[in-house]
């Protein structure tokens, strides 16, 4: 029987197969759980059916243009969410970090709201989703080079500042937007995270843009590795600490960005995850970033399956349901530090 989480790291090790075979059994589960339960439950024969035939039904149209671009969302949301987390606490050295509390998610957030106010098109929208949460990236590490050498502790507080000041700026773009006040109801619902029925053109936008955000990230896997153990150890192994962790966060907020393009604001996600992926994998990033984005997008998909179930008919945010998750966990990690846990 596995007691610790270094007995079942060490499991692991030993039996991959096994960590594979979890996480694509439960990718396969959630996914089709989430696309037979909602308001119209539907049996996998009725799913099957759906991709299968070309038969125009009410069974196939729910499917086809609305549960699976849903689901499909839901997993970009939660790999996006996972990496950036992961690369996060590589950068920061610290458990805590993730998009969230970083105020990164909040700078994605805002960029896409000026843009709707706007009322540019969908892929305008990512764009300025991009630029946000590069915006909020930039004010984070312009707060640590002023600091001449912040702490992580310091960073993550600025990052909680940050956030509160760009939710507040957007509050204000809300309010002064009569485009955003006609859909007031479904931009609260978006900020407080809720995965929207998306086009499959912006889905493809989104899907490419995370494919190749993916990659970048697992290239910068052994800079991560490097990184992990200080900066002055890194530096005399020859890497350039500063270019690294500048290009690790602009990709880490650009996976940020993505997710928040497609659901708005989730918290904890990038958070919980890859801390809790770290204690089965172990710290060498390049899996850590794979299994996170696996372990991620499963939470996402449960935490909208839960989300749309618990109070059916009414469909609860599923940021609300990750905060739920996040915010104990998170209060558990600094009790932790407090009595004197080492990243």
């Amino acid at each position: 029987m596995l007691k610790s989480p270094m007995k079942l790291n060490q499991f692991i090790e030993q039996h991959t197969w096994f960590l594979w075979f979890m996480l694509g059994a439960g990718l396969l589960t959630a996914f089709v759980l989430n696309v037979a339960i909602g308001p119209v439950s539907i049996p996998l024969a009725g799913i099957a059916h759906a991709f299968l035939s070309q038969a125009n039904t009410v069974d196939s149209t729910i499917v086809l243009s609305i549960r699976l671009p849903v689901a499909l969302a839901g997993i970009i949301v939660g790999a996006g969410l996972g990496v950036s987390g992961a690369m996060f606490q590589a950068i920061l050295r610290n458990p805590l970090a993730d998009p969230y509390i970083l105020g990164i998610s909040a700078g994605a957030a805002l960029g896409a709201a000026v843009a709707q106010a706007l009322l540019l098109t969908s892929i305008p929208v990512s764009l300025s989703a991009f630029i946000g949460a590069i915006g909020a990236m930039t004010l984070v590490y312009l707060l640590s080079l002023s600091s001449g050498g912040s702490t992580p502790l310091y960073l993550i507080l600025a990052g909680v500042a940050i956030s509160a000041l760009l939710g507040s700026i957007m509050s204000f773009v809300m309010l002064m937007s009569s485009a955003l006040q006609i859909r007031v109801y479904s931009m609260m619902l978006w900020i407080m995270g809720g995965i929207k029925e998306t086009g499959w053109y912006e889905l493809i936008f989104a899907g490419a843009t995370f494919a190749v955000l993916m990659v970048l990230a697992i290239i910068m896997a052994p800079y991560l590795d490097i990184l992990s153990f200080g900066d002055e150890k890194a530096s005399s192994l020859g890497v350039p600490v500063e270019r690294a962790r500048l290009l690790s966060m602009v990709i880490a907020s650009l996976l940020a960005g993505v997710a928040v393009y497609l659901s708005g604001i989730v918290g904890f996600v990038g958070l919980v995850v890859p801390h809790i992926t770290r204690l089965v994998v172990g710290p060498s990033h390049r899996r850590l970033i794979i299994v996170s984005s696996l372990a991620g997008a499963i939470f996402v998909l449960l935490a909208d399956l839960i989300a749309r179930t618990v109070l059916r008919p009414v469909v609860v945010p599923v940021g609300v349901i990750t905060s739920l998750i996040g915010a104990p966990f998170f209060l558990y990690l600094l009790l932790r530090m407090y009595r004197g846990y080492k990243f």
